[in-house]
């Protein structure tokens, strides 16, 4: 079952995330729905990881995120100065080169950083995203993601703590 689930995760996330970057690119000179429909494709993406690495599935995590990869440009998606396609890029790389799940959970850790980033500058999504933080996670550093639900899922733990954390905030709510 879990291999049924990886290649039909495989085959949906380049869907998913295929306009994403290069939409942008398109769309720069457009309306504001198109910068919330760009980030809400890559955003579809990163859920779909973020839900791998909560259920402790390294090897999903890994090919969503290759998946992810691929389909991201470097040309646009800049925010301020800011490209968060390199660093979309550059995150997403190294979680689907990784040899433990130790590191694509840090990985993961900067690209949420990259996506947070573009919805502080950029405002929310058509649908609510929810902003939450684990304090203990990264040595007691902390660790911020994202989820598509308020139901409390660490993707930096795990089943060993996969309900540690809180909601910071909600963004896309009116």
């Amino acid at each position: 079952m879990k291999t049924f689930l990886f290649v039909i995760a495989a085959f949906i996330a380049p869907s998913v995330a295929s306009a994403q970057c290069e939409h942008c690119v398109a769309n720069a000179q457009a309306a504001e729905g198109a910068k919330v429909e760009c980030a809400d494709s890559t955003l579809a993406a990163y859920f779909e990881i973020q839900k791998a690495l909560a259920n402790d599935d390294f090897a999903a995590s890994k090919a969503l995120a290759a998946a992810l990869n691929e389909n991201a440009s470097s040309q646009s998606c800049a925010i301020d100065g800011k490209d968060c396609c390199d660093a979309i890029k550059s995150s997403t790389s190294t979680i689907a080169e990784a040899k433990d799940v130790g590191v694509a959970r840090e990985a993961f850790k900067t690209l949420s950083g990259a996506l947070i980033a573009r919805l502080d500058e950029q405002g929310g999504s058509e649908t609510p995203v929810y902003k939450m933080h684990c304090p203990m996670a990264f040595g007691n550093t902390g660790g911020t993601w994202l989820q598509d639900s308020p139901d409390l899922r660490n993707p930096y733990y795990g089943a060993m703590m996969l309900k540690c954390g809180m909601q910071q905030a909600v963004y896309g709510q009116e």
